[in-house]
């Protein structure tokens, strides 16, 4: 029997399990995740820095462990019981960072982990032995916020290190030559030129033109204050959660920093949902834990750029961090032909 002939289990009352890899720059998310949306979570792995090959050797021994460990009854859910090996369907999920074209399993490039052009799923197929669903990290996010809430549709932007789009319509993923999404390259004018003249700062570095992750990222968020803060590089930085207190104090620079930065991500999510149609959008990310002044904050803001259009709704990400391994799951799900039952309905 190869691979992508392994039995599927059969659905009824019980729920199926898929196996989710959930590869990060620095730590690799691992889960049993349940066809209704509930995670059995397995240590964490410290990602592979061996390169493509170094990562599917990293997955192949920890899937062997891990399926050693079912057949042994030793996956336990929250409750105590036990995973049955025969509810765990024969395809493995795993969700990459970088560029990558999912429906040719092939990734393109990856800055943060060191791999070009790869034939990502097909060489984790035969090294686990198994039938591959490969998913790209923020799409997979998109994908698990909209289907295991009840949506077919959504446009879900992650907003963290950097910033980018997953968008989901008519329950699956869209993606383009693996660029669908990247709105974090959108280049914007910097509008702390302006204001690093009044401070008397050096000018002469700044571009005139910045990529959006470059302005409005939780990361860029807090390098930003720093520059226009004049705190020196060799000094500890504020994070992006500290210069949203410090705007909440009265901070000039920081309501400088926020403001420029929610304009900016909202003039891009309006020209998004102007091109799609009205979409429900899904916000995630680090900076998502400003939690719901945040987010009325950047409704408005998209709002202030749309006219004769509808209203746009936004709603904070309904999984948080386990939004990947749920989308990662649901596309292991697809292919193992094994129905989703959302957990939560949209608000």
């Amino acid at each position: 029997m190869s691979p992508d002939e392994l039995p599927t289990p059969k659905t009824g009352s019980a729920p199926v399990y898929a196996l989710a890899f959930d590869v990060g720059g620095t730590d690799t998310k691992v889960a049993f995740v349940s066809n209704s949306g509930s995670l059995v979570t397995l240590p964490t792995l410290t990602t592979s820095t061996g390169g493509a090959v170094g990562l599917i050797d990293q997955i192949a021994g920890q899937h062997s462990q891990i399926q050693q460990a079912l057949h042994r009854g030793e996956i336990r859910r929250p409750d105590g019981s036990t995973v049955p090996a025969e509810l765990v369907c024969g395809v493995v999920g795993v969700g990459v960072p970088g560029v990558m074209v999912e429906d040719a399993g092939m990734t393109i490039t990856s800055a943060n982990l060191g791999w070009g052009r790869f034939p990502m799923r097909d060489r984790l197929g035969e090294a686990l032995g198994a039938p591959i669903a490969l998913g790209h990290d923020v799409r997979s996010g998109a994908l698990g916020e909209a289907l295991f809430t009840g949506r077919q549709e959504c446009f879900f932007v992650a907003i963290g290190t950097g910033i980018s789009a997953g968008i989901v319509l008519n329950g699956r993923v869209l993606n383009r030559s693996g660029s669908s999404g990247e709105i974090g390259q959108i280049l914007l004018p910097n509008p702390d030129l302006n204001y690093l003249e009044k401070a008397a700062a050096p000018v002469s570095a700044q571009a005139t033109l910045l990529p959006l992750e470059r302005l409005a990222s939780a990361e860029y968020t807090a390098r930003r204050y720093a520059l226009l803060k004049g705190i020196s590089p060799q000094t500890a930085h504020p994070t992006s959660k500290d210069v949203f207190l410090r705007e909440r104090e009265g901070d000039e620079c920081a309501h400088h920093v926020i403001e420029t930065a929610t304009q900016a991500l909202g003039s891009v999510l309006a020209a998004s949902l102007a091109t799609l149609g009205n979409l429900d959008v899904i916000v995630g990310g680090g900076q998502s834990k400003e939690g719901p002044a945040y987010l009325e904050r950047l409704r408005q803001a998209t709002l202030s750029h749309l006219v004769n259009l509808p209203e746009p709704h936004f709603s904070l990400s309904n999984f948080g961090s386990q939004a990947q391994l749920l989308g990662i799951a649901a596309q292991a799900f697809a292919k193992a032909q094994v129905p989703i039952i959302p957990a939560t309905r949209p608000s």
